[in-house]
């Protein structure tokens, strides 16, 4: 019980000390909290998670910058870090397909992790590519399918609405 009331305590402390900052800087914090309990709480901000979005860099095999200086992770999957085997392969694949693309991103009930990344499902266009559906394709599901990353779930959370799919893009 103590370690849920110490992290209760270390989260309204950083909450207050953004709000002295944002203070500082010049936002009207009032005027903005009202502004975003209107809109239906930080989680519906499309500013924080927005529904479109042109990717400016792959950082590797799973993570984006995206036009707006954000850093957007792919949900439900995980690919080679920096110095591990597959990491120059999935990174180069990401900046030959994705670079430079206007995608749109979708949220599950995890919207973001504990490094301030935005976690999300991106998805593409498409005519006739693999994985295409309805004009549409998960990028997601497109990485695990080139055996680029693997699907990552953790037991303890609520399933994820394309974890079924992910898995069986990692079988087939």
């Amino acid at each position: 019980m103590g370690e849920v009331r110490k992290e209760r305590g270390k989260r309204r402390t950083r909450r207050i000390r953004g709000l002295i900052l944002a203070s500082i800087l010049g936002w009207n914090w009032q005027e903005g909290l009202v502004k975003l309990k209107q809109a239906g709480g930080y989680k519906q901000s499309t500013t924080v998670f927005p529904k479109q979005a042109e990717i400016t860099q792959a950082v590797d095999g799973d993570t984006v910058e995206i036009n707006n200086g954000q850093t957007i992770r792919m949900l439900g999957i995980n690919a080679p870090e920096r110095g591990e085997a597959g990491f120059e392969e999935a990174k180069n694949y990401m900046e030959d397909i994705f670079d430079g693309k206007s995608v749109s991103l979708e949220y599950d009930t995890y919207q973001d992790d504990k490094y301030g990344r935005v976690l999300a499902y991106i998805w593409e266009d498409c005519q006739s590519a693999m994985g295409c559906n309805n004009g549409k394709r998960m990028l997601n599901w497109l990485m695990v399918k080139r055996g680029l990353a693997k699907v990552v779930v953790y037991e303890d959370r609520r399933k994820l609405k394309y974890e079924e799919l992910l898995k069986e893009a990692e079988i087939n």
